[in-house]
């Protein structure tokens, strides 16, 4: 049987958790939204996805996020927050929670680390955190790093550092669960040159089908491209199936399985 998972971000939406130059909740869930993701779409995984929403304490927090765990098949439970203590221009860096995965923690505070430049304060042991003693299966609980450390907040912020974050905690889930990377169709078909705009029309109308990246780009859960939207990049080479060409505006979207895609003949053609 296939091993799962369940990830969720610390607080709620009524029960905020801390907030300085970064506001944990929000971040939290960004991040533990983008590891499912990836664990979904670029692995095989199997896992839920939980925030709170509705709590108004702090034990009914507790008890919500660890309650939705519980009820859940599964063989790890992450959750992810974000650490404070006081403001600082420093850098102060990531640190992994256990009860008793002791090994794993190691690894996921260490892997964030390398790719983010992070500093690692490694595995902590937390035996009275309500969380990792509470749920009935292995569990960790990530600290990205902390919302009040400028430094810190820096790093967190670039876009490409927060990408290699999420996968760098994604990739050590998957070689923990055993998951592996799905399939991804190439296409060594040479790249046409571009139609004329006269043509642009009929090119978009021309339906579902097998497109070609010739220039890399982001798969996005809505038609609207927002960067927090954003799933996985697509690179050079690989192809997506559309299933409807849309329009959004002036511009044009492919609609795939798994999100939207341009349909900017400079970034893709049909092939």
């Amino acid at each position: 049987m296939a091993k799962k998972y369940v990830i969720s971000s610390g607080h709620s939406l009524k029960v905020r958790g801390a907030a300085d130059i970064l506001d944990e909740v929000n971040e939290a869930r960004k991040v533990a939204n983008r590891v499912h993701s990836i664990l979904t779409t670029t692995y095989n995984g199997e896992g839920s996805l939980f925030h709170d929403n509705t709590s108004t304490t702090q034990q009914k927090n507790l008890n919500t996020i660890v309650n939705h765990h519980n009820c859940k098949e599964r063989d790890l439970d992450i959750s992810v927050h974000f650490n404070a203590a006081f403001k600082t221009n420093d850098p102060r860096g990531v640190e992994c929670l256990y009860y008793d995965e002791k090994a794993l923690s190691t690894k996921v505070s260490a892997a964030i680390s390398e790719v983010s430049g992070l500093k690692d304060r490694g595995a902590k042991e937390r035996k009275e955190l309500y969380f990792l003693k509470a749920t009935n299966k292995p569990a960790i609980l990530i600290e990205v790093c902390f919302v009040d450390s400028k430094a810190d907040a820096k790093i967190y912020n670039d876009n490409d550092k927060f990408e290699a974050i999420c996968q760098a905690i994604a990739s050590v889930i998957a070689t923990e669960l055993g998951f592996k990377k799905k399939e991804v169709t190439t296409v060594s078909k040479p790249i046409k040159p571009a139609e004329s705009t006269s043509t642009a029309k009929s090119y978009y109308k021309s339906g579902t089908g097998l497109y070609r990246i010739k220039k890399g780009c982001y798969l996005y859960k809505t038609i609207k491209f927002d960067k927090n939207q954003r799933e996985e990049k697509i690179e050079p080479g690989e192809a997506v199936t559309a299933n409807e060409v849309v329009k959004y505006g002036s511009a044009y979207r492919l609609k795939t399985k798994y999100g939207y895609v341009t349909a900017d003949k400079e970034f893709v053609e049909k092939v």
